[in-house]
């Protein structure tokens, strides 16, 4: 039996096994060390184990010993190709190294050294979850800057350190409590999406980003009259439709109960379609169209006035290059 075997991998694992939890020397080894790496140290290791185990084949070559089997002892596995190959061949690895110990063949085996301290991970194990939150944070701060420039691209909004900009005193005369209010060239059939305010930069009732539905409209402004008009006014406003696309209710849901529903809670002459799946497919929930008037938008888009765990977003209404007026 050699008195000594250079492998770094082996090192750093005896120095680690036994003084820190097996879950972190796995997620070390995976992140420094080559699946090759791994899977010479594993057919040492094992091929040590079995050298202890079986005394009169001392003198038998080590990849030999790697592959007979052993009672009890693991047999040496190599993994086809997958993205967690290699945690799998890290799990072997140390399930060897738990076995031998419950064998109580971790002293009888051979000293494992190494040549080259720059094949020994820096990071140590206790340390490495706080390496990988920082820089998993670092990933989130970049997506979360891409989606904003993205959004002022989109909707021609300032950037947020610009709170005195005209496109947020615009904002501001909408009331955030009513979605289909809508802005800097963002249509009132939007999809809304509530995001956090931050300190000190925006008006309170511009804390909500909606998503353009149409590139062609992009870069405009739609506006919202307000103006109460005389009963005697040949002028009038036809508001616009509340639409909406309700999903995750029960499959047996029938239109009839969803506007009874709807009607309970205050929001009459609704009318409801039910969504049918696509040939070859099936839904396991319903989901349907609804449309009611514009008035009843404070109670359309109150979330205690809908089932438990259905969600709602406003209906997307795709505009052509062709239609002259967009309806």
């Amino acid at each position: 039996m050699a008195a000594l075997i250079i492998s770094e991998l082996l090192f750093f694992v005896v120095k680690k096994f036994g003084k820190v939890l097996i879950d972190q020397i796995k997620k070390v080894v995976n992140n420094f060390y080559t699946i090759g790496d791994i899977r010479d140290a594993k057919e040492v290791l094992r091929g040590e184990i079995v050298r202890i185990l079986t005394p009169d084949d001392a003198d038998a070559a080590n990849d030999e010993l790697a592959r007979r089997v052993i009672p009890d002892l693991p047999r040496l596995i190599t993994h086809s190709k997958g993205d967690n190959r290699g945690m799998q061949e890290t799990a072997d690895l140390l399930e060897l190294f738990v076995k031998a110990d419950e064998l109580k063949v971790i002293e009888k085996l051979p000293t494992f050294v190494a040549a080259k301290y720059d094949k020994i991970p820096a990071v140590k194990p206790e340390d490495l979850d706080i390496c990988l939150l920082a820089r998993r944070l670092a990933k989130l701060e970049d997506t979360v800057a891409g989606h904003s420039r993205a959004l002022v691209d989109v909707a021609d909004w300032p950037p947020l350190g610009s709170p005195s900009s005209s496109s947020w005193a615009a904002m501001a005369k909408y009331p955030a409590s009513v979605p289909q209010s809508t802005a800097a060239g963002v249509s009132a059939q939007s999809s809304i999406i509530v995001q956090p305010k931050p300190s000190g930069q925006v008006p309170s009732s511009a804390v909500m980003s909606v998503k353009s539905r149409s590139q062609p409209y992009a870069g405009t402004r739609r506006l919202n009259g307000t103006q109460e008009v005389p009963s005697t006014s040949t002028l009038k406003g036809v508001p616009r439709k509340l639409h909406a696309f309700v999903s995750r209710l029960a499959k047996d849901t029938t239109v009839e109960s969803l506007e009874q529903w709807l009607s309970n809670v205050g929001i009459c002459d609704v009318v409801c379609r039910k969504i049918e799946p696509p040939e070859g497919r099936t839904f396991h929930t319903s989901a349907f169209k609804v449309t009611c008037d514009s008035k009843y938008a404070e109670l359309f888009y109150d979330e205690g006035n809908w089932p438990q765990g259905c969600e709602l977003r406003d209906w997307v209404f795709r505009a052509r290059r062709n239609d002259d007026n967009n309806q």
